[in-house]
């Protein structure tokens, strides 16, 4: 599948866990199934609300492989396969091709990515995955979580190598507007993904084929409501519904951190989702009857 192929609204897919720390394959079922039921294009797993750090390399080659078998090649699949390591990225994007990932993605090789590495090292390893792989391969863009932001020059030089997309999750409109002005141009089928639904109105006007939505995790009829708006060209239903994400944002953010309220949301909506490995976190009792009350009052729920 090239990457052409790979557009529209993408969930960041939480991954299940059991209260006693265990990944709970019934829920990552049950997630895949609510989320498809609902017309999502494709899902982007195994990042960073799918708990990739929590999880050992084994582990994550088995959330892979149960979503992998419940999608059954409905929708994309982009895998994260993003390490501290060149050789274990390899090792996760070759597995990932083997069960059926239309894509892999790739935070850089973090722990000394915010001190030690210089842009050869990145390139190098970016261009050692693409050629260790016969499917698309993305940079992940998270200079919150690996101390490393990636500049537009550099995005440049990763497309020179091979690289054929970008999900940004800077959350920085005017750096996501840099990257299509600099690649957009000499690589016009590169794939532009913003990581952020808060961006996805902006950015899709800008250029983005993409959003990989955390909030399409528990609310994916809305986030495809607001594709659709852009698609049609309703700029009024499409503004409408930007500004309802973003307080949807705020409130997964409860506790302060976003993807550990999706879990809890989803219970809202009927969904068992499992619950979340520690230290995450879910929405506390008395958090949870207000985000209720507020996503009722919404007409969320």
């Amino acid at each position: 599948m090239s990457s052409d192929n790979i557009t529209g609204i993408l969930p960041p897919l939480i991954t299940s866990f059991t209260e006693t720390g265990e990944i709970y394959e019934k829920g990552i079922r049950n997630v895949v199934n609510f989320l498809l039921e609902r017309g999502v294009h494709g899902f982007f797993i195994t990042g960073s609300y799918g708990s990739f750090p929590l999880m050992t390399e084994q582990e994550r080659k088995r959330v892979v492989e149960i979503i992998l078998n419940e999608v059954a090649g409905r929708v994309p699949v982009i895998v994260q396969v993003g390490a501290p390591s060149t050789a274990m990225t390899v090792e996760l994007a070759k597995h990932a091709e083997s069960v059926g990932a239309a894509a892999v993605s790739s935070v850089v090789p973090f722990y000394y990515s915010g001190f030690a590495y210089k842009e050869i090292h990145i390139i190098e390893h970016f261009e050692h995955l693409v050629k260790s792989v016969n499917i698309p391969v993305y940079l992940y863009n998270n200079p919150k979580t690996t101390g490393y932001c990636v500049t537009p020059s550099l995005l440049l030089k990763l497309a020179d190598v091979g690289v054929r997309g970008l999900k940004d999750s800077s959350g920085d409109f005017m750096l996501f507007a840099e990257y299509i002005r600099e690649v957009g141009s000499k690589y016009p089928d590169f794939n532009f993904m913003t990581g952020t639904v808060g961006l996805l109105y902006p950015a899709f006007l800008l250029g983005a084929k993409t959003c990989v939505a955390g909030t399409a995790n528990v609310l994916p009829e809305v986030v495809l409501e607001l594709y659709n708006a852009i698609l049609q060209g309703d700029h009024k239903r499409a503004a409408e519904l930007q500004l309802t994400l973003i307080e949807v944002r705020k409130l997964q953010a409860i506790e302060g951190f976003r993807p550990a309220g999706c879990y809890s949301i989803l219970r809202m909506r009927g969904v068992d989702p499992g619950t979340c490995r520690k230290p995450w976190r879910e929405i506390s009792s008395e958090n949870y009857h207000i985000v209720e009350q507020r996503l009722k009052t919404l007409g969320l729920l």
